[in-house]
């Protein structure tokens, strides 16, 4: 689904194996947080993390997966602007029926007692490609063994700094490709505009001569692409009943 509009984007995938799983009910059980059958049930056995290469194409992942999954539940962060603190954009999805079914089956036929505090979820976590490796350092080194950290606050507050920087860069990465963009729309050079500006896998075919043309004629149509809203336009193009190859001729 998401290649239909051809942002980029790398995806993810893991499943927790018996000693992560064992391993993760003694550390909830020892934090005073243990799954229970009739209470609070292990959601990430599998684990789905989306990528992607631009800070706004987070929401638009979110919008687009939110029509063909069913979102169970949703842990999102607001920025705090006098705290250092990542965010997260994790979500909790359910099965689809089928899924649900088979892993009824195995939970039913297998002897294992902790399948009796695993739901039928998985997580989705999303990204951007920036925020990817400080999210694994701080969830292999900090979120696995908090006491190591208990009382240190600065090296605490520091490595959340160190994430505060990248999410600048995440906003400096996009601004740079907008500021391209209009440098493109002076120059009149129409495939470096829409190219810098929508920011997707374009294939490499050229701007039609015909559409050249009409911009060259026209610069208020050139002026009207760029101030285009890049998200509503994508999805726009997502809810087309046809599946167009995604190149600048077709995003007319």
């Amino acid at each position: 689904e998401l290649d239909k509009i051809g942002i980029h984007y790398r995806i993810f995938s893991r499943s927790k194996d018996e000693k992560s799983i064992t391993e993760k009910i003694a550390r909830k059980a020892k934090e005073g947080s243990p799954y229970e059958t009739n209470g609070k049930l292990m959601q990430d056995i599998i684990g789905i993390r989306v990528v992607t290469y631009f800070r706004d194409d987070i929401n638009l992942v979110k919008d687009i997966l939110s029509r063909i999954i069913t979102f169970k539940d949703e842990e999102i962060d607001n920025p705090e602007l006098t705290v250092f603190k990542p965010k997260r954009t994790n979500i909790i999805c359910s099965f689809n029926e089928s899924q649900i079914k088979t892993f009824s089956e195995v939970q039913q036929s297998s002897e294992k007692e902790y399948f009796n505090v695993i739901d039928s979820t998985f997580e989705l976590q999303l990204r951007t490609i920036l925020s990817e490796g400080w999210h694994e350092i701080d969830h292999s080194l900090r979120y696995k063994c908090k006491e190591d950290w208990e009382g240190h606050y600065d090296n605490e507050r520091l490595l959340n700094g160190i994430y505060a920087s990248l999410e600048t860069n995440d906003i400096a990465l996009k601004n740079l490709f907008t500021e391209l963009a209009y440098k493109h729309f002076k120059s009149k050079n129409w495939e470096g505009l829409i190219r810098n500006k929508f920011r997707l896998r374009f294939q490499l075919i050229p701007l039609k001569n015909e559409i050249v043309q009409i911009l060259n004629e026209d610069l208020k149509i050139g002026k009207e692409l760029f101030k285009l809203d890049r998200e509503t336009s994508l999805i726009k193009l997502y809810e087309l009943d046809l599946s167009l190859p995604v190149n600048m001729n077709n995003l007319r």
